[in-house]
């Protein structure tokens, strides 16, 4: 078959292609491949890419979805193939991703295909929206946010929801069961809360072999106009006088509400005794025990690396070697803490809750957290992992954290606690949580747990950072330091 019919973008059953032009296409890739925010670990080059497949999306002028091998990840690049650039924000293929999602359907590449799986109401997925109601012309694809591991995008135009979509490209294909989508069809479904954006449909790859496993590449989710990240307006209001000026209030006011959102999510993901995979599941202390034995692996691993890392940040170096050398006593505390008492259910998680994954409108009346994917880094296996509830008490106190050291570089802040806004949060979750099977009825569990999260989130961001943001390693290794040296 020529070469002209596969470059038929209104054909979808594509032939075999040369391998010569999937390794041109890899080519054209690879250079910018390493410098993208998503690509999964600055601290490692993109070594071999090679081009798994390659999906030409109808109707948008030969653009393609390629899936991509690099360094072992499997990583999702919306292409023009001619020029080897990054697609994803052309609007002609958002929006193509958009109404695979809305209205179902099929794109057959070389090796698998990209399947549309629409949400409907109340979990009819066969009610799907027709895919008239988003068309290409007049629609107006723009970025949503920037620094983070995926590409979301905001798709103003046609007769959307609130006139917009988000359409968010997850970066890594990982096959199996993706909690972003699991949970949206949960909340969309199966639960009255509506605390967080709707989950209309999502794009996932079908390999064509027949062990072969789907991995989603994208969602759809309603737009929650005038919001912004509660990360953003605490940094605004912290910048404009900290804790003492006029915005101490509000501030404090809105770290209640997130905790009281935060209970409130949580009592929603546990609230389906009939669902396996959110049913929630009694503690053991066998159970303890194993948790402890995973945060203890992974701080060691951690800490083993950070070592290694120490030569290419000499600033840091010497502080990174004495952590090091803290390891076996870090992980031995770990297993310890983890080992609390039993009195609170595990349930599933947020899994990487920060105040960047939280929405607040213009009248900061309304909260809603987003993003549950979890930990990016983490295997998805580990990320569906039902567990403590403290493990997202913990990440939003460690964001905190972040927060201040971050305004503090910035404008300085002077006096004033930095603790003040994570006790807020933590008093206002506490009074949500109250009476909950999935929140400790004892206080040294409460404690002992928390202490638990908070030091392996640091043990996370440290890794996370030395492989991504060099710039921000400061802030988990500072907080590790203190964490090691209290008694």
């Amino acid at each position: 078959m020529s070469a002209e019919t596969h470059d038929n973008p209104a054909t979808q059953a594509q032939p075999a292609a040369p391998a010569e032009a999937l390794a041109d296409l890899a080519a054209r890739i690879a250079p910018w491949l390493p410098t993208a925010r998503w690509f999964p670990g600055k601290d490692r080059a993109a070594g071999s890419v090679r081009v798994i497949d390659r999906i030409e999306i109808p109707g948008t002028g030969g653009l393609a979805v390629a899936l991509v091998d690099s360094a072992g990840a499997a990583l999702v690049v919306p292409v023009d193939p001619l020029t080897g650039r990054d697609a994803a924000a052309d609007p002609a293929l958002a929006a193509a991703l958009a109404r695979l999602a809305l209205g179902g359907g099929a794109v057959t590449g070389l090796q698998g295909s990209l399947v549309g799986r629409p949400v409907g109401a109340r979990g009819s997925e066969a009610a799907a929206l027709p895919r008239a109601a988003l068309p290409t012309a007049g629609l107006r694809v723009r970025p949503l946010g920037a620094d983070a591991s995926n590409t979301s995008l905001v798709i103003e135009g046609g007769a959307a929801p609130n006139g917009a979509l988000v359409l968010k490209l997850l970066r890594q294909a990982r096959p199996g069961i993706h909690p972003e989508v699991e949970f949206g069809r949960f909340f969309a479904t199966s639960t009255d809360w509506r605390g967080t954006p709707e989950l209309l449909g999502w794009v996932e790859y079908l390999p064509a072999t027949l062990d072969g496993e789907p991995s989603a590449v994208a969602t759809l989710h309603t737009f929650e106009p005038g919001c912004t990240s509660a990360w953003d307006v605490l940094v605004a209001w912290l910048a404009n006088g900290g804790l003492d000026g006029a915005n101490k209030e509000p501030t404090l006011d809105l770290a209640r509400h997130l905790g009281t959102v935060t209970a409130q999510m949580h009592r929603a993901l546990a609230s389906r005794a009939d669902s396996p995979d959110f049913a929630p599941e009694p503690a053991t202390s066998a159970g303890r025990r194993a948790l402890g034995h995973r945060l203890a692996t992974h701080a060691r691993k951690v800490l083993a690396a950070s070592a290694l890392a120490a030569s290419s940040s000499p600033a840091l170096a010497p502080r990174l070697a004495r952590l090091a050398e803290l390891a076996p006593a870090i992980s031995a505390e770990l297993e310890t803490l983890a080992a609390a008492g039993t009195t609170a259910a595990d349930i599933r998680v947020h899994g990487d809750y920060h105040l960047g994954q939280v929405l607040v409108d213009e009248s900061a009346e309304r909260v809603m957290p987003i993003d549950f994917e979890g930990e990016p880094t983490r295997p998805i296996a580990e990320r569906r992992r039902k567990t403590s509830a403290a493990k997202d008490v913990a990440g939003m106190l460690r964001s905190f954290d972040y927060l201040w050291v971050h305004v503090d570089r910035i404008h300085g802040l002077g006096h004033g606690n930095p603790a003040t806004l994570a006790e807020a949060f933590l008093e206002a979750y506490r009074r949500g949580a109250a009476g909950e099977l999935w929140w400790p009825a004892d206080a040294d569990e409460e404690r002992r747990l928390l202490a638990a999260f908070t030091l392996d989130k640091a043990v996370y961001e440290l890794a996370y950072e030395l492989a991504n943001r060099p710039d921000w390693v400061e802030v988990p290794l500072g907080a590790l330091e203190k964490l090691t040296a209290r008694p």
